[in-house]
């Protein structure tokens, strides 16, 4: 996979929504989303191209009500938007977010995306209000990610490393909304497609369209009685497949495991444990603003990072914004000399695009058409 030097960082797109290891607020943890770059410049880490992750511990019991059977059951900001539609938009993803965070789920999925294609398994459970998650990479090199709650831990067994968070991203496949309140209906628009049979299950084929070039489309297969996404695809405006995500085998009644962590923290003593920490800010604090909004995104957090650049600690400032599906994050640290403004990455539908904007460079990448990141550069600008 081709990657591009920025600052000294070295980033590594990835497909938006295998965000099982992609993360929006360093966002990433890495491997081929998503869903969910989101953004997908996390892999930037500290060290080298590193994802980060979380760890975890489990106890694992019952099935939630809710999914007993069903396995064997299912065999520019001013678009006029009707308020039924508004209400249906709204509802349906509401429906299919709360079916990924709720429910009991293990499978395996794929993520194409730039004619790269990673193979994953995902075990997901919700113990006595407890979630516990575990994704692996089966493609490459091998990472694995486990979640308890809030606080998540990649493991990285070829570095003997395991990167610590204090918070799980709700980004990754198959996860969908990045900011649960946003205004959908005013830039997407939602058409049904009938029913086609995914990963062994019946699932509704849905398209939201979006209503401006400012974002991409997409198509998403979800298992009827559920609402579980079991497949997505991201389309541009010719209605191209950009990058794709679907499960390849899934159980909708699995039997939790309480050991789901601890075999995954077997075999790590002596590992190093690198802690990656943001503080939150605000855009007047860390001296940066729009000199225009982007229609339809909104400012979801700006975030405060120490980073090694150029071989030595620096502080690298991440501004996240969203319009509730597609997410956009601006990077920004000391420049380098040998940096080139204007510099631009594709694969599947991340772009990104490197700005200079006096002593610093930029990085504005999303899953996003390069227009919006090329808008965003151009209203960026320093406050003093």
């Amino acid at each position: 996979m081709k990657r591009i030097s920025v600052w000294p960082l070295r980033i590594k797109p990835m497909a938006r929504f295998s965000r099982g290891f992609s993360r929006t607020r360093m966002q990433c943890a890495a491997a081929c989303c998503a869903l969910w770059l989101i953004p997908a410049i996390a892999s930037a880490t500290a060290r080298q191209d590193l994802a980060a992750g979380a760890g975890t511990q489990a106890a694992a019991l019952p099935l939630n009500p809710a999914q007993k059977g069903d396995a064997a059951a299912s065999a520019s900001g001013s678009h006029p938007k009707p308020q039924h539609q508004e209400a249906s938009l709204q509802s349906w993803l509401q429906r299919v977010s709360q079916a990924a965070k709720d429910r009991n789920y293990s499978g395996v999925f794929v993520v194409q995306s730039g004619g790269r294609i990673v193979t994953s398994t995902i075990d997901h459970y919700v113990v006595h209000g407890n979630t516990l998650e575990r994704v692996e990479t089966l493609d490459g090199q091998r990472r694995i990610l486990v979640c308890h709650n809030a606080e998540t831990r990649t493991i990285l067994p070829d570095a003997r490393l395991i990167v610590v968070e204090d918070h799980h991203t709700d980004y990754s496949f198959p996860r969908m909304l990045k900011t649960p309140h946003a205004d959908y209906a005013t830039h997407y628009k939602l058409k049904q497609e009938g029913h086609e049979r995914c990963a062994g299950y019946v699932c509704d084929v849905t398209r939201i369209i979006p209503r401006d070039d400012l974002r991409y489309g997409y198509r998403l297969w979800t298992e009827r009685r559920s609402g579980l996404l079991v497949k997505a695809q991201t389309l541009n405006d010719q209605g191209k497949v950009l990058d794709q995500v679907a499960f390849t085998q899934l159980d909708l009644n699995p039997k939790p495991r309480p050991d789901l962590v601890s075999k995954a923290l077997q075999g790590t003593s002596g590992y190093q444990i690198e802690h990656m920490r943001a503080s939150l800010s605000t855009p007047q604090a860390q001296g940066w603003g729009l000199s225009q909004p982007i229609p339809g995104f909104e400012s979801v957090g700006i975030y405060k990072r120490r980073l090694m650049l150029h071989g030595k600690p620096a502080e690298v400032t991440q501004w996240l914004f969203s319009d509730g599906l597609a997410s956009v994050s601006l990077f920004a640290g000391p420049s380098a000399d040998s940096q080139q403004a204007g510099a631009s990455l594709h694969m599947g539908d991340t772009n990104a695009l490197l700005a200079r904007k006096g002593a610093w460079s930029v990085i504005v990448i999303g899953a996003v058409p390069a227009k919006t990141l090329q808008l965003f550069a151009d209203s960026l600008k320093q406050l003093h």
